[in-house]
């Protein structure tokens, strides 16, 4: 099949759903491409934090290859950073490639409207997958304006698009809630994780020594962006009630920060730190070998606010999984125990410490972590996404 993608933004060598689902279909044997902005994604502190991971966020080139797959770059003539919105001409292109599948990337995105006019005229199939849920989306006046007009626009073009595909169950809802589209229109298809080598025992020792951790120390792992929504604070809080029990409780901390949240971070990690020496280290953004060796050395993986991309990774890597009701990724917790309670933090520290007691608790939870995560990798995924695309 010629199966096209359509996003704003692409971003070169990072672990995003389009960066996996496009290899692996091309990796299938479909014809793969990509049409994209000439820009990265418009990060907070994008100089700082990201430009020395990506490079600059103006690319160059206009037509290239990641192995297989094909990326067209087109050049932007409207771009508002704060809505993570861009403009550029596309319709030709999509003409010029004629697809048979026509995948768009997030809901909401303004420059791909032609090509509903497109898939309409010569009924190609159509599929938009959505990341936003009401935990990441504000109700500001500018977003309630913009789901009018996204309901008006969707509905009006309901039988011109397949199926949306939300990628966990509060995506679903908020598909339905705000847009008005009905269940059977949509079809839920999750990020995954892909496979690597994890680092072996004399690996792990060796990085825990660079950190100044022991060998018998039990690490709890976050990483993402550090922002209010995140709730780092929770996990600082978590770290001192824990260390009250047992001293080799660590906290490793992956991920920049704007100023203003640094400083509260900052006061807050010195403070335990002057109580307990050396409980939490904070580093900077990880290239992806890096973050995978992380969470190799890890025991413990803790998101007590808004998820971050990596939580299949860190089950993979037999991370012992906490997240709260509320977490778009909550559907990958099935034992009451792992819950993250934000409002009685004491509840999880006991919950965590008992499972450290007892290993064969511990030990019951990565064997069901471990069958969970045969549906999660991006393989399968994409294979299951084939079948939609072939089947809707």
């Amino acid at each position: 099949m010629k199966i096209l993608h359509l996003i704003n933004y692409f971003n070169d060598g990072l672990n995003y759903q389009e960066n996996f689902l496009t290899q692996h279909q091309a990796n299938d044997g479909h014809n793969v491409k990509v049409i994209t902005s000439d820009k990265f994604y418009p990060f907070v502190n994008y100089n700082k934090i990201y430009f020395p991971l990506l490079g600059k966020r103006v690319i160059d080139k206009k037509e290239y290859k990641i192995k297989k797959v094909k990326i067209l770059r087109k050049k932007t003539f409207f771009e508002s950073k704060k809505h993570a919105q861009c403009l550029f001409f596309n319709l030709y292109d999509i003409i010029k490639f004629n697809p048979d599948i026509i995948h768009i990337h997030n809901t909401g995105t303004i420059t791909f409207i032609t090509t509903f006019f497109y898939c309409n005229l010569l009924k190609k199939k159509l599929f938009i997958d959505c990341h936003s849920d009401f935990e990441n989306t504000n109700k500001s006046f500018v977003n309630i304006i913009n789901n009018i007009f996204w309901k008006f626009f969707y509905n009006f073009f309901k039988n011109t698009i397949n199926k949306f595909l939300p990628i966990n169950i509060n995506s679903k809802n908020y598909i339905i809630e705000n847009y008005k589209i009905n269940q059977n229109k949509i079809e839920i298809i999750p990020l995954g994780f892909s496979k690597f080598n994890k680092i072996k025992t004399f690996k792990i020792n060796k990085i825990k020594n660079k950190f100044n951790f022991k060998k018998d120390d039990i690490i709890i792992f976050n990483s993402g962006k550090m922002t209010e929504n995140k709730k780092i604070l929770d996990l600082i809080i978590l770290l001192e009630f824990l260390l009250k029990s047992n001293k080799n409780f660590k906290l490793l901390l992956v991920g920049d920060s704007s100023y203003k949240y640094s400083i509260k971070l900052k006061m807050k990690i010195a403070t335990l730190n002057s109580k307990f020496k050396n409980s939490v280290k904070w580093i900077g953004f990880q290239k992806k070998k890096n973050l995978r060796d992380l969470m190799c050395i890890s025991d413990i993986a803790i998101w007590p606010g808004t998820p971050s991309i990596s939580i299949q990774e860190a089950l993979y890597c037999e991370n012992i999984l906490f997240l709260p009701k509320s977490s778009a990724s909550y559907h990958l917790i099935d034992n009451e125990i792992l819950i993250f309670h934000n409002n009685n933090i004491l509840r999880t520290s006991r919950n965590i410490l008992k499972i450290f007691k007892k290993k064969g608790l511990k030990n019951s939870i990565i064997k069901k972590n471990n069958v969970k995560l045969k549906k999660l990798s991006w393989d399968f995924i994409s294979k299951k996404l084939i079948h939609v695309y072939e089947n809707s």
